[in-house]
């Protein structure tokens, strides 16, 4: 018999035990991310020596995984759409349209309320450079570049478009790119619905996916033969000759490669083409000599920018958005305003017709009448007092439109927009309050999205950046208006691309400026003594601000002066008229009058008048 006694074989007992033992254990297996080892399906990583057939056999696995997680996040992301365009079904159903919106859809007014509001303005690119003389020129240069495409490509707008849709689906996506008609940079906005994203995947703080992806992209078929010519006998045949036919292909993307397919073919691989690799070359004596490509970024990088806001980093899409946040608000605010229409339609319809007078015809055309306030002859029957009664309309509640006015506050609150929204004027409520909740809810928009939205912006203007790198070969030209509304003209190339550069946003450069705020704030200012006059006057727009506060400030100080600046012969001869009893001097209440000649200083600084010296004193 073995000896079990031997440190050798106790150990291996022990382990034995410690697998196949159920003491401590729970029965039962743990979650997924808790156990070590291999999770999920093994996939290949996208690698460009991969045959066509290895590619095909990728993007069919990317598919299929990605179609469980889209089949739970597309019924969410059309229940927004249907919210916000107040097409969901009510428990009553329309009765003209039932492709009408609903009344009261707040959703849609928080919505269009709160865009303007977090993109009031284009984002203002900041630009750093080593701060050398041809630095600093370099940095000025791309930022005018930046401000110049920033109002070319309408980025103010297809960024609110981009919001739009991220508060839709959860995600907003701008794709970036070369334009080979007009040989320019652009920037797109994409669906983020046409995505096939890896699930485990996630969007980091810069705006980057962090995974492989691809992109649906419907054209016609002409189209698709003009894009891979190589590959135009196969589309022709798919489509039977008819090139107008709409298809859709997959474009694929890791940060080093991407290909193209459509149904089992692929149409093209190639390397990142927005990033200029180290390439060999020969020198004069034959030699192989390594170029460094010049870039902005570090590493490749896919052309696209993402814009998520409520993620836990755990998968493609936000945990929530504010639209599906506030659909239980807007249910209870329809719900609401249905009850009340009810109420009033039945007090609109209470009124009671005798059958000894009426017949259901006559019925009807007395209730038209009575509605449109016409006579209404009554037939025969019984006492004409009792043929027609007119119950009273039971009133409506207040609890109703307390309630009502409570959700849609509520809705309006998460969204940021209370302070913001037109709504009627409160006679209790003072013009300092209304302007602190209107900061209160632009810091609600600034801080909770808007912070996130400049990071985009962010991610932008640092993709044009690579962009110049990348395609800039020859010289491109811009021009924007500058400080003082002088216009500044720059060119750019590869070549003028000397410096590494650093590009951001300015801080809160999008967040809407209300005038007529920031005038009430430097009135309040100015009647606390707060801010001098020429601070007054620029915050109210007003013309020549310096000017205006210098003649101000001239009238306070001598207002005889003032008035011989300004109207020099009613000075004049006002200074020549002898001084009348009782009428003060000119410029008087406030300020000395002018010194006459000949007279006497006295205590306090005003001069005596010669005259008085005749004048008796009464004793």
């Amino acid at each position: 018999m073995a000896n079990t006694g031997d440190p050798f074989s106790m150990n291996i007992r022990g382990v034995t035990n410690l697998i196949e033992s159920k003491l401590n254990k729970v029965p039962g297996q743990g979650a997924v991310e808790d156990q070590e080892g291999v999770q999920g399906e093994k996939i290949d990583e996208l690698e460009l020596k991969m045959s066509d057939q290895d590619l095909i056999d990728l993007a069919d696995k990317w598919t299929l995984k990605y179609a469980l997680y889209e089949s739970k996040i597309r019924p969410r992301q059309q229940l927004n759409e249907a919210y916000y365009l107040g097409r969901q079904k009510l428990s009553t159903p329309a009765a003209v349209d039932d492709n009408a919106a609903i009344s009261a859809n707040l959703l849609f007014e928080a919505e269009e309320t709160f865009l303007p509001a977090a993109l009031s303005r284009n984002p203002e690119p900041v630009v750093w450079s080593d701060n050398s003389p041809t630095g600093n020129a370099v940095a000025e240069a791309v930022k005018t570049m930046l401000q110049y495409h920033a109002d070319q490509l309408g980025l103010r707008s297809k960024m609110t478009l981009m919001v739009r849709k991220w508060s839709l689906d959860f995600l907003g996506v701008i794709k970036h790119g070369w334009d080979n008609d007009i040989q320019e940079i652009k920037s797109e906005v994409r669906d983020a619905k046409n995505f096939i994203f890896d699930p485990s995947g996630y969007v980091d703080v810069y705006g980057d996916f962090t995974s492989y992806l691809g992109e649906r992209i419907t054209v016609t078929a002409q189209r698709l033969t003009d894009m891979f010519p190589n590959k135009e006998a196969h589309i022709t045949l798919m489509v039977d000759g008819k090139m107008g036919t709409e298809v859709t292909y997959t474009e694929w993307w890791n940060d080093d490669y991407c290909f193209y397919t459509f149904k089992d073919i692929v149409l093209d691989k190639h390397k990142n083409p927005h990033f200029n690799y180290d390439r060999e070359e020969s020198d004069v004596e034959g030699q192989a000599a390594l170029i460094n490509g010049m870039n902005h970024f570090a590493k490749p990088a896919k052309p696209y920018t993402f814009l998520s806001v409520f993620s836990l980093q755990q998968k493609p899409h936000d945990e929530t958005g504010l639209i599906e946040q506030n659909i239980p608000n807007q249910r209870l605010v329809s719900r609401r305003t249905e009850q009340i229409d009810f109420n009033l339609s039945r007090s609109n319809n209470s009124t009671v017709f005798s059958e000894n007078n009426f017949n259901q015809e006559t019925a009807k055309q007395a209730a038209t009448a009575w509605t449109k306030g016409h006579p209404i002859l009554v037939p025969s029957g019984g006492p004409i007092d009792q043929a027609i009664k007119d119950f009273p309309a039971p009133s409506i509640p207040g609890a109703f439109f307390e309630d009502l006015a409570n959700n849609m506050g509520n809705l309006r609150t998460i969204f940021g927009t209370q302070g913001i929204t037109a709504q009627k004027g409160n006679e209790d409520q003072t013009a300092r309050g209304m302007i602190l909740n209107q900061q209160y809810d632009n810091s609600r928009i600034g801080g909770g999205v808007g912070d996130k939205i400049e990071m985009v912006a962010r991610g932008i203007f640092n993709w044009w950046v690579q962009l110049y790198y990348v395609y800039y070969d020859e010289q491109h030209y811009a021009s924007v208006m500058g400080q003082l509304k002088s216009t500044q003209y720059i060119e750019l190339s590869i070549q003028n691309l000397t410096a590494k550069l650093v590009v951001s946003v300015a801080p809160d450069s999008m967040k809407p400026h209300d005038e007529i705020t920031e005038m009430n704030q430097a009135l309040s200012l100015w009647e606390a003594q707060a801010i001098d006059p020429l601070t007054l006057l620029t915050r109210l727009n007003f013309p020549s601000p310096k000017e205006t506060a210098g003649m101000y400030m001239l009238f306070k100080l001598n207002p005889q002066a003032y008035f011989q600046m300004n109207w020099p012969e009613l000075a004049q001869a006002s200074m020549g008229a002898p001084q009348q009893p009782g009428v003060p001097a000119v410029g008087g209440g406030g300020g000395n009058p002018a010194p006459v000649q000949g007279a006497q200083p006295v205590a306090g600084g005003v001069p005596a008048q010669p005259d008085l010296s005749s004048v008796p004193l009464n004793g």
